[in-house]
């Protein structure tokens, strides 16, 4: 079955790799940029439809019916959307880090003005400070990791900061359809998988366990980037049968 793994908000392609390093050699992987990030370009306003359909494009263009498909954070929230309305090309789902959204509503507003705030900040500071405040939120795990936070401060600095505001505003969890009960409906395996260093997640996990065709998995030592911290585990539980423990 081909695998596709989608990266998280400013994010690339290429950090699957260390996951892909480890995954059995003879596996059909595809990890695209995802719109606005890398060599993708953002050719219309960003959506949860509009990438659902990209996506579907995608894999109509390899002749793939059916992927098993993996997405961290909002790769993750992305995947599930896809899931959500193209069940029939999903055999497995598998969430990394990710959140099926919001369902209080004051909770949901605070959440879409925070993130449209670090729109703006982006449009007319600049990515770099965003960049610089971002990779310092406790989730990520980076205390005392300082050389980690230059690498990835580094290589997110690339992206194009305009492409990066519209996604951060567009497709904050403030704006995210709530995917709760669609998850609770899927007819496809779904593991979610969450670092034990990530209190907020590992809580949505818990959440999560209650679903009979979820299978949740813990990665001890990971925070919330898990293919970053844990790949090789990661890729364990990739290449394993839906909700078997790697």
């Amino acid at each position: 079955m081909p695998l596709l793994l989608l990266h998280g908000f400013l994010g690339l392609g290429s950090d699957w790799d260390a996951v892909r390093a480890h995954l059995p050699s003879a596996a059909q992987t595809l990890t695209p940029d995802l719109p606005g990030h890398g060599a993708t370009p953002l050719t219309e306003p960003p959506s949860y439809a509009a990438w659902a359909r990209w996506l579907e494009g995608l894999l109509d263009a390899r002749g793939w019916p059916q992927v098993t498909l993996a997405g961290y954070s909002l790769g993750g929230r992305v995947a599930l959307a896809f899931a959500a309305c193209c069940p029939q090309r999903v055999a497995r789902l598998v969430l990394v880090s990710a959140h099926p959204g919001l369902t209080d509503a004051a909770q949901r507003e605070a959440r879409a003005q925070a993130d449209a705030a670090r729109a703006e900040a982006i449009r007319t500071r600049g990515l770099l400070p965003f960049l610089e405040a971002w990779y310092r939120l406790p989730l990520f795990g980076l205390e005392g990791r300082t050389a980690l936070r230059r690498e990835l401060i580094a290589r997110r600095s690339r992206q194009r900061g305009d492409a990066m505001a519209a996604v951060i505003e567009a497709m904050s969890p403030g704006v995210q359809p709530p995917l709760w009960d669609a998850l609770a409906q899927l007819p496809v395996p779904v593991d979610y998988v969450v670092g034990a260093r990530d209190a907020k997640y590992v809580a949505l996990a818990d959440r999560m366990a209650g679903f009979p065709h979820v299978h949740v998995h813990r990665v001890e030592g990971a925070a919330h980037m898990v293919h970053l911290d844990a790949p090789r585990r990661l890729a364990s539980l990739l290449a394993a049968h839906p909700g078997e423990t790697a």
